[in-house]
């Protein structure tokens, strides 16, 4: 087992970080486009449709960062031989902090 803390922050890869940041642009894009429907005095119903798409890319982007949390905490595990009860930790850990993006 590692000396490092279960808790320890870990830095994304480039290519993690740059997925991370393209999602979180398109985003930024739709809450952009949300203001502009409400400016212009848009249809509920269009309205609703956007902030749906806005939340869905929010949550893909938060489920993408903690699967590479869970990836980091995987091979940092195995790299100290404690598998496959490390596997389990991690699941348990990725569930829980799944459950508090609803």
């Amino acid at each position: 087992m590692s000396d490092d803390a279960p808790d320890t922050p870990q830095a994304l890869t480039a290519g993690r970080k740059a997925e991370l940041m393209h999602r979180l642009r398109r985003a930024e894009g739709q809450v952009r486009g949300l203001q502009k429907l409400l400016e212009d005095d848009a249809d509920c119903t269009k309205i609703a449709q956007q902030l749906l798409a806005t939340r869905h890319a929010l949550d893909s982007t938060y489920v993408r960062l903690n699967l590479s949390v869970a990836e980091q905490e995987l091979a940092r595990q195995a790299a100290g031989g404690a598998a496959s009860q490390a596997v389990v930790e991690v699941l348990d850990r990725l569930q829980t902090r799944l459950g508090r993006s609803r």
